[in-house]
This record gives C-alpha cells, structure tokens and sequence, in this order.
C-alpha cells in the first residue's frame, strides 16, 4: 500500500480543476419567490434564505406576478408561492414567463399537506403542499434542488444552510452510483483475462478519484472556502486514510472476472457511500468519524449497493441481442449454400 501515500493520492485529483469547482461554489445567484400576496412571499423567503442571525440571504428575493418580466437578471430558478391550489390568471401568466424565458420553476401550495393540493397541473414542472412555509419540509426542498444543474448546486447550498443535507446526500448518491456503474462496465471488460490488471488499477485510481472529488464538494457545500489542498488533506485526516485504502484493497474482489461482479459493483458503491456519509456528519453537524460509524454506514451501502447492481447488470442484459436474433441478423449477410446432391442454380 505504498504507493498510496498522500502525495500519490494529491497526482490522482490533480488534473481537476478544484480552483474552479471552488469558484463555482461562490458564483452569485438569484432564487425568485413569485406570490401576489407578500407576506405568503415573505415567509416562504425566510423559510428558504435563513441565515445565521435571524437574516435572510439576499439571493433569494420576492416579486409580483406583474413584476417578472421586468426582472433584469436570470434566476437561477423560480417558487411560484400560493395559497390556493387553482392559481390566479396573475399566477399562470407568471409560469407562462418562466416557461416563455426557460427558466425552471416549481409551484409551491402553502399552509396545507393536502394531496390534491399537491398534484401537478398540466403543463407544471413540479408542485409541493407546504403546511408551513417558515419551516420548508424536505420534499420542497429536492424540488429546489432538482431544478439546478451540475455545480451550481453548491452555490445554492454554500449560500442558504436550509439545502446543505440535500445537496451533500445528491453529491453521494451520484458519486456512488457513478463509481457503481463505472465498475459495472470495467468489470465486464474484465472477462477479457489480458485486460483485467491494468483495468483494475483504473479502478482503484478512478473511484478514488472520484471519492476524494466528491468530499471536496461537500465540504464546499458546507460552507467552506479553504485553500483546496489544504481541504483534500483535513478531509483525509477527517476520513482516516487506512478507511480509503481498505476500500481500494476491498476493490480488488473484482479480480474475479464475471463472478465477483456483483460484489465488485456493490463494494464501488458501499465504500463511496460510507465515505460520502461520514464526510457529511462531519461537514454539516461536526459529528466525529469513527471506524465504527463508517462500518455501520459501509453495511448500508453494501445493501444498496447490491441493489443497484442487480439493477445496473439487468439493464446490460437487457441492451445486449439475444444469441439466436444476433445469428439470425449475421445470417442474413452471409452467401446461401447449395444443397448437397440437389440441382444447380439456374442462371439468369
């Protein structure tokens, strides 16, 4: 395990461009809530841009329906906030905006949990019944998110604390299904004998690439500006370094060509998402990391990880043509031969 000391594991990440996830985690945003009524406006900001002190972040900000094409910036997205679950002709013509200007937009029924209130309308992106607004409930919140792409999701965390667990729990469940289907697809060149060293040490070099990139992220998420070295080596110390290389050594079951895939797929999946769920307790609730909590979150990834892999290599089964349609298609290119003691074929 040598050759996986700090500096060799800092060569891994070093073609990324951390200096420019960073920069994306401090990139200026705008969250507009859209609510004729301006105290259900208020209280749905306050909700979503709380800060520390009592404040409300200033990225979020409310507006008329009749205000919204005077808006001279492009929002990052947009809450359109009611009381009622029919919404006004003031109110449709502000999703028509959105819809007109792309801007991505969810709808948000306040002071009720009632599912008829929550169902989407033709034509809406997303709606949520909220019971109260000042405390956003978790739904409302993935709704948010899931209208953000790539990067700009650790702006919206860095800034408004209230969407910090969501961002970091998406970071890790993509980072792990990631790893998960990566080693789907290496594993499978694997039954190819003369490729499975070298694709292993891919492995072992892209999923702990990977995990390392993934921990930055949450930590940016978290809130954190620090120097990127400096943070990929406080993660390292957070996460234990023995950790990281049990899960590379662990990788290894994928020598088994075919047969040791399923635990392979299972293991990218599990070590990532332990690492990603200890990174997140400590980022976001200072909780130490411990060999006993990240066994107990490795137990759980390994159950997800099994079923994501039973999932992931039905879906390869699924794409690959049956032997008998593949020969069938491959004997349709091929010259018909003559029957054994039968006439010649006349000619033309």
């Amino acid at each position: 395990m040598a050759s996986l000391k700090l500096a060799n594991l800092w060569r891994v990440i070093s073609d990324v461009d951390l200096e420019r996830i960073r920069a994306s985690a401090r990139t200026p945003f705008e969250l507009l809530v859209v609510a004729e009524d301006d105290t259900l406006g208020q209280r749905v900001r306050a909700g979503l841009a709380a800060v520390p002190g009592g404040a409300a972040h200033p990225y979020v900000v409310v507006v008329h329906p009749d205000m919204l094409r005077q808006r001279p910036t492009t929002p990052l997205g947009v809450v359109l906030a009611s009381a009622s679950p029919d919404l006004s002709l003031a109110m449709k013509a502000a999703d028509e905006q959105c819809i007109r200007s792309h801007w991505p937009r969810i709808t948000l029924i306040a002071d009720t949990e009632d599912a008829a209130a929550a169902a989407r309308r033709v034509g809406e992106h997303a709606r949520v019944a909220v019971a109260d607004p000042l405390n956003p409930p978790r739904p409302l919140l993935e709704a948010i998110v899931a209208l953000v792409e790539g990067d700009a999701r650790l702006a919206v965390a860095a800034a408004l604390p209230v969407f910090r667990y969501v961002v970091a729990e998406r970071i890790v469940d993509e980072t792990a299904k990631a790893n998960a289907s990566f080693a789907v697809t290496t594993g499978l060149a694997e039954t190819i004998p003369i490729l499975t060293a070298p694709l292993n040490l891919g492995d072992m070099i892209v999923l702990t690439k990977n995990q390392l990139i993934m921990g930055y992220k949450i930590a940016l998420a978290a809130g954190r500006n620090d120097e990127p070295r400096a943070m990929i080596t406080e993660i390292l110390g957070v996460i234990g370094g023995g950790f990281l290389f049990r899960q590379v050594a662990r990788q290894l079951v994928g020598l088994i060509p075919v047969a040791g895939l399923v635990p392979k797929v299972a293991i990218a999946y599990a070590g990532t998402y332990a690492m990603g769920r200890g990174l997140i307790a400590w980022a976001l609730a200072g909780v130490e990391v411990t060999p006993e909590s990240l066994s107990r979150y490795t137990v759980e990834g390994l159950e997800r990880g099994r079923d994501l892999a039973q999932q992931l290599l039905d879906q390869v089964r699924a794409s690959v043509p049956s032997a008998p349609r593949s020969w069938s298609r491959l004997r349709g290119w091929l010259p018909s031969r003559r029957r054994t003691g039968g006439p010649p074929d006349k000619q033309a």
